[in-house]
């Protein structure tokens, strides 16, 4: 008889705490990087000038039409010239694994694939390299391009830009030089 009644004692005890009201569960934050970068792609508000005598230009307000207000949206384009704008770093590393892999035999792939810890860099950081290093070489040749066109119509302006093009390249050499190499300009 005792032991029913401590059973009892527990399933009222369970009844009344699960009968409470629970607590609302508090709203998810979003944190304030992530709320400044939406805010940042969002147009940014201008509030409507004020139209106090009830019309619109010169035509009557009719009770029944809603006149919403003119809301004009300019939006900022992200640059497309670089076609990996819109991959992730995982895409753009199996991007450049396989275009390494495709450069190469079979037997090179299976020669270059090994590397050995802390001495050697690893298969896939010499892919991403080379990817980066072809970007580059794809958009210098772009730009030669284009100072060739340039050339055709202005040659003062073309001679101008292949100064400045090989100015670029040498800032660039430069840039990639260990200090103290001795190299003059």
């Amino acid at each position: 008889m005792k032991s029913a009644g401590l059973h009892l004692l527990f399933f009222v005890v369970a009844g009344t705490l699960a009968a409470q009201p629970a607590e609302p569960a508090p709203p998810a934050k979003t944190s304030a990087r992530l709320t400044q970068e939406i805010r940042s792609a969002l147009p940014k508000y201008v509030a409507p000038p004020e139209n106090k005598t009830g019309t619109t230009g010169s035509a009557p307000r009719d009770p029944g039409l809603l006149v919403l207000p003119t809301v004009t949206v300019q939006e900022k384009r992200i640059p497309m010239d670089d076609p990996d704008t819109w991959l992730g770093e995982r895409v753009i590393q199996q991007k450049a694994m396989a275009a390494y892999k495709a450069s190469m035999t079979d037997f090179e792939w299976f020669l270059n694939s090994w590397h050995i810890p802390f001495l050697t860099p690893s298969a896939s950081a010499r892919a991403r390299a080379a990817y980066k290093e072809s970007k580059i070489q794809a958009e210098l040749i772009r730009l030669n391009g284009l100072i060739e066109t340039v050339k055709h119509g202005d040659t003062k302006a073309g001679d101008q830009l292949r100064k400045d093009y090989k100015d670029m390249q040498d800032a660039q050499d430069w840039q990639g030089s260990p200090a103290g190499s001795g190299r003059q300009k």
